[in-house]
């Protein structure tokens, strides 16, 4: 109870510190609201149309219209580039690892550091994604146990940010990545640094993933070993069946699996021939792709990440070139984390150096992002029925697909509905 209502302080602190809440920032909207958009991306991978009215109700679209047709409350974007809201699927929130000091340090504190300390200085991150027109994010890890509530704050309007679907701990077989024994410090202290979602054997795997749900999971995030990567010798730490049992749990629970890999085949494959829904990072080879094929599993490359700490960033480019090419959904995502907020941007540029054209690396940050998340109902396009996630920029975003998502070139923001950003 002391570490839930500390968490609130922390959350209601945040609120004031970036100066309102969410109700505050969003325009006092009538029920009903028209916006004229000159150029309308409503399905990104089709077609622009020109001159339409998105005609808002409640928070969802009610209506798309020929011409620019009257209202009580207009938007004027004519002049303006009009798309659904973005998606990241991959972001980890609670830190920016500084990459040329050791890792293992820094991974320790983000376990010891005060959850209130965290939780602020989370708040100006998302605020910023929001203005950069990333209406929904997905965050895939926290030591401090700390994004749940803040997804919560955002969902109840307290705090201004993207939607949010969120796992905080990353499952993970003891002797992992996430094994207290790598992080430093000495042996008595290691169960302050302790990953709550690390498992041996079938039984304890199966217990933390409906753990996680309880606790408030709407995603599973399942976290590779890297010891092969270390070790050629060593193919796999994880047993095919606790990663099966991992992936089974979570698709009984009624959540996605999302699986961390480090390029190497035999866990690339095992992860994919297992059922999980989105394979992130990579590189991926030929086998694995035709896999994905198979299995309708969706691909979340992260280059800039990969670009970043310089670890197999072109065979990642050429393996997204031929997942693309062989009809493999390609997602968005940018391991911030890895980076600041400020770089997210730089994704597209990468994507569609990789081989993708404009308009799919567009469809990545939208269409495909919110059919992996299981919300192609609600999500990822401008149509009767979804939820108004609609962002503007000033120009053409497939003549210079790398400045989409950066800040200042987002002119408009609105999310369910309300405006957050109205530089029109």
């Amino acid at each position: 109870m002391r570490h839930f209502r500390r968490l609130l302080l922390a959350v209601l602190l945040g609120a004031v510190a970036t100066g309102v809440t969410a109700a505050a920032w969003a325009q006092n909207t009538p029920a009903t609201t028209v916006i004229h958009a000159g150029h309308l991306i409503a399905e990104p991978g089709k077609p622009p149309l020109t001159n339409r009215s998105v005609i808002v109700e409640d928070g969802r679209v009610v209506a798309v219209k020929e011409g620019f047709v009257g209202g009580d409350n207009i938007i004027d974007l004519k002049d303006k580039w009009v798309m659904p809201g973005l998606i990241d699927m991959h972001t980890h929130l609670t830190g920016v690892l500084d990459l040329a000091a050791p890792t293992e340090p820094q991974i320790a504190m983000a376990y010891l550091r005060p959850p209130a300390e965290t939780l602020l200085s989370m708040l100006p991150r998302v605020r910023t994604l929001l203005m950069s027109g990333f209406t929904t994010i997905r965050s895939l890890a926290d030591q401090s146990s700390t994004t749940y509530a803040l997804r919560d704050a955002i969902n109840k309007g307290i705090v201004v940010g993207p939607r949010m679907f969120v796992s905080e701990p990353q499952i993970s077989v003891d002797g992992g990545d996430l094994d207290a024994s790598r992080w430093g410090v000495r042996k008595d202290l290691e169960q302050y640094v302790s990953n709550r979602g690390n498992c041996t054997g079938v039984t304890e795997c199966i217990k933390v993933v409906r753990q996680e749900v309880r606790r408030g999971a709407d995603v599973i995030k399942l976290r590779q070993s890297g010891l092969p990567v270390e070790d050629p010798q060593v193919q796999m730490v994880e047993s095919q069946a606790e990663v099966q049992a991992i992936i089974d749990t979570a698709h009984q629970l009624d959540r996605k699996v999302a699986a961390h890999v480090s390029g190497t085949p035999a866990y690339l494959h095992t992860v994919i021939a297992a059922g999980a829904d989105t394979i992130e990072h990579g590189p991926v080879d030929d086998a694995a792709i035709a896999l994905m094929k198979k299995h309708g599993t969706s691909y979340t490359p992260t280059l800039l990440a990969a670009k970043m700490i310089d670890y197999r960033f072109q065979e990642g480019l050429e393996g997204v070139g031929k997942a693309y090419r062989a009809g493999v959904p390609i997602i968005f995502g940018t391991d911030i984390g890895i980076f600041g907020v400020e770089q997210s941007h730089l994704e597209f540029g990468l994507l569609a150096q990789a081989g993708m054209p404009p308009e799919q690396v567009l469809r990545a940050a939208t269409v495909n992002a919110a059919s992996a998340l299981g919300r192609g109902d609600s999500l990822g396009v401008i149509a009767p029925g979804k939820f108004a996630d609609i962002i503007a920029m000033k120009r053409d975003p497939f003549t210079k697909i790398d400045a989409l998502g950066d800040a200042g070139e987002i002119s408009f923001v609105m999310k369910e509905g309300q405006v957050f950003k109205d530089a029109w």
